[in-house]
């Protein structure tokens, strides 16, 4: 898939989960928890995920009621949102997900009892495409936050003065 193509899908695939509009950060993590029919903790990757190479982290365990994205640290609100969006992106693409051993999970995840980890889902292996899909539907949730703020603030924008 090239660029434009990518971007398109991207487009397709955000636009077929009827999103609360205008969109924020915090609309975002709801209707993703109820698309997801589970809570998504949000929390910072820890210093092991982080020397694991982990910038981005979505695991689903078998048998909890919730969902976990860790993010690698980050000051910037934008860049954490964009890790999020991220791992939404691969939530989205649900259909491509890999089974990760326990052992590989409690390496990333030590605060999840060993026992508890039957089975977790992660993004370690996608594909490239997998990746660059992920990543344009990140971008396109990003955008479509960026565009509800502006409408929000300033009206429905009709091009005149408007930057390209």
């Amino acid at each position: 898939m090239d660029h434009d193509e990518r971007r398109q899908r991207a487009s397709e695939l955000v636009a077929a989960l009827d999103l609360p509009r205008p969109l924020t950060a915090e609309l975002l993590h709801r209707h993703m928890e109820g698309l997801r029919h589970k809570r998504i903790v949000i929390r910072a990757a820890s210093a092991r995920m982080m020397e694991s190479g982990v910038c981005g982290l979505w695991l689903e365990v078998e048998g909890e009621g919730f969902e976990r994205i860790h993010y690698a640290p980050t000051s910037s609100e934008v860049h954490r949102q964009q890790f999020i969006n991220h791992e939404y992106g691969h939530m989205i693409l649900s259909e491509n997900k890999e089974l990760l051993t326990a052992e590989r999970v409690a390496l990333l995840a030590p605060l999840i009892p060993y026992d508890a980890i039957v089975r977790a889902l992660a993004r370690s292996n996608f594909t490239d495409e997998q990746e660059a899909l992920a990543e344009a539907i990140g971008d396109r949730l990003a955008l479509t936050m960026l565009e509800d703020r502006a409408e929000v603030r300033h009206g429905a924008r009709t091009g005149f003065g408007r930057v390209l």
